[in-house]
């Protein structure tokens, strides 16, 4: 049984891998749950996101509280540049603004899409590397609940169905190009029908 467990800010994320499925349990600043998602419910593509949109405000009065810091050292020591009173007082609202965007930052997210449901990692937490092998730990799994749900257990009625059931594997990258090719080769080459009428003696 492998386990994920990510913390940043007031995002916490722990994910557990089972037999079929992923234990999911999420805890941020409004609430928590815990639900499981099936394997096979679940998408092999990967999406990432990071947001920046706060990223100018938080540099911008992160610097000016920076500045009414040094306003406020160079008056104690003589040199007033503005008055003490408003440094500090600048330098308070801009100390809060900065924390606030700090705080809602929304954190970069790896996401696994492509299937019923997604599931949304932290990028970096506990680092990109324990994050990068859980998730192909992960995809390893759904590609075994596909193989055994649409290539072990399928009751495909004609070599036709089967060859849909493999080429749409292949588009979910459930299988790979090579063995998309070997199984197709195993079914054998496509069968013509005859177009137009038989003409009967």
């Amino acid at each position: 049984m492998q386990q994920l467990i990510q913390e940043k800010g007031f995002h916490y994320r722990a994910f557990t891998l089972r037999e079929d499925d992923v234990l999911v349990h999420l805890r941020d600043f409004e609430n928590e749950r815990e639900f499981s998602v099936d394997y096979i419910d679940l998408g092999l593509q990967i999406y990432r996101k990071t947001e920046h949109h706060s990223r100018a405000l938080r540099w911008l009065s992160g610097g000016v509280a920076a500045i009414m810091l040094i306003a406020l050292i160079s008056s104690i020591l003589g040199f007033e540049l503005i008055a003490p009173a408003w440094a500090f007082a600048l330098g308070i609202l801009a100390a809060l603004a900065c924390s606030w965007t700090f705080l809602q930052q929304k954190p970069g997210m790896i996401y696994l899409i492509g299937g019923e449901n997604k599931l949304g990692f932290l990028q970096d937490r506990p680092n990109s590397e324990q994050v990068e092998a859980f998730i192909s730990a992960t995809i390893d799994k759904i590609r075994e609940s596909y193989h055994q749900q649409y290539l072990h257990n399928s009751n495909d009625n004609t070599d036709e169905d089967r060859r849909s059931r493999i080429q749409w594997l292949h588009e979910m990258k459930a299988i790979t190009r090579s063995e998309k090719d070997v199984l197709l080769a195993e079914l054998g080459p496509v069968r013509q029908q005859p177009i137009g009428f038989q003409r009967t003696a």
